[in-house]
């Protein structure tokens, strides 16, 4: 078993950016101390819903004031930025880190994103596969070149070379079609906390096929699964606590993006515009509704309901790496108790997938 804490660093109304930046470096450090394996966040731009929009600078910095924790970018926005910079960054916390940064990536969900840095929105699919590919190769080869299909620049060598023989590489996966490009691939999947357990049992399934299929060792993957997180004795103030910093959270996320907008056209985001029409027929769109649902299938309550959830995740993935977001638990003193309950509590607890076939980390 690996857990991991992810900090997605938003702004609460109440609060400064000065005091989310030092409760990101704090959460970062308090995760070594309680024997998390991993600290996570994640990039976002001109939005309060996250405040680090370099990941390599934020991750450097919870590196640089810890000795064993692997450090994560849960969503480099590869598209946004040229994949020659994004290397040699890469490479050098990868040096600088002896091989404690992990590096995973998204395509981007925000339009103003795409608008400011200049990128056709409707192409980040095919670009952060293409500039993915690129440098992972470049990892490898010690220099980066182009294809020409959506960048073009001089082959040039890439300095540092690596540190880790194999660079920890992995991407949020919530299509069909992001799924089975990893899977062609067999690279490691991170899988969303808003999604049911059928939902990720299905995704798995579909995965597992097609990796096979492509010659891969489906038990030798490590992916990972997300999920936002409260644990107290007492579940009706898990509950209670976690239910009020959501609801800023969450409308802040969907006036972050104008994907969910019947007016916008943009295309290559079919599988989000339906999923929020589902939200729709389901009266998620409510925020309370919307947060009540997310409480159904998130380990928000007391240690025994959170085994629960996350036990019931694992038998039906077989995914033994997981990753939760403390933040939802109010203060910084409620969000390390809660941290502290989980390790204590609830990680102990948790078992190796109830089916050796459903298996899917070694």
């Amino acid at each position: 078993m690996k857990f991991g804490n992810i900090c997605f660093s938003y702004q609460p109304p109440e609060e400064t950016h000065k005091q989310v930046m030092e409760r990101f470096i704090r959460l970062g450090v308090v995760s070594e101390e309680l024997g998390f394996d991993t600290y996570w966040t994640l990039e976002h731009h001109f939005t309060e819903f996250g405040l680090t929009g370099n990941l390599y600078v934020a991750c450097a910095n919870i590196l640089g004031r810890t000795k064993t924790l692997k450090v994560g970018a849960m969503g480099v926005v590869i598209p946004t930025a040229h994949p020659a910079r994004q290397l040699e960054d890469l490479l050098l916390l990868d040096q600088l880190s002896k091989g404690r940064f992990n590096f995973g990536i998204v395509r981007g969900l925000y339009h103003k994103d795409f608008r400011v840095f200049g990128v056709n929105m409707e192409e980040s699919r095919e670009i952060s596969q293409n500039f993915h590919e690129m440098m992972m190769e470049g990892t490898q080869t010690g220099s980066i070149h182009t294809d020409g299909t959506h960048i073009t620049f001089p082959d040039v060598k890439v300095y540092p070379e690596k540190y880790s023989n194999i660079i920890a590489t992995r991407m949020t996966a919530e299509s069909a079609s992001t799924t089975t490009w990893l899977a062609e691939r067999g690279l490691p999947m991170v899988l969303s906390w808003i999604i049911t357990t059928n939902e990720k049992k299905a995704q798995m399934e579909l995965y597992n096929e097609i990796a096979e299929e492509n010659g891969h060792d489906i038990h030798n993957i490590d992916h990972c699964m997300t999920f936002i997180c409260s644990v107290d004795e007492d579940g009706d103030k898990a509950s209670e606590v976690c239910h009020k910093f959501l609801e800023n959270w969450y409308d802040s996320y969907v006036n972050a993006t104008n994907i969910f907008n019947d007016s916008n056209q943009i295309r290559g985001y079919d599988y989000h515009k339906a999923q929020w029409r589902d939200f729709v027929l389901q009266g998620h769109t409510d925020t309370n509704r919307r947060v009540n649902y997310s409480h159904d299938i998130n380990p928000v309550g007391t240690p025994e309901k959170c085994i629960e959830i996350i036990q019931r995740d694992i038998d039906a993935t077989g995914i033994t790496n997981i990753t939760c977001g403390f933040e939802a638990n109010g203060s910084e003193n409620e969000i390390v108790a809660s941290m502290k309950r989980f390790m204590t509590h609830v990680a102990p607890f948790l078992k190796e997938p109830k089916y050796e076939m459903q298996r899917t980390v070694a």
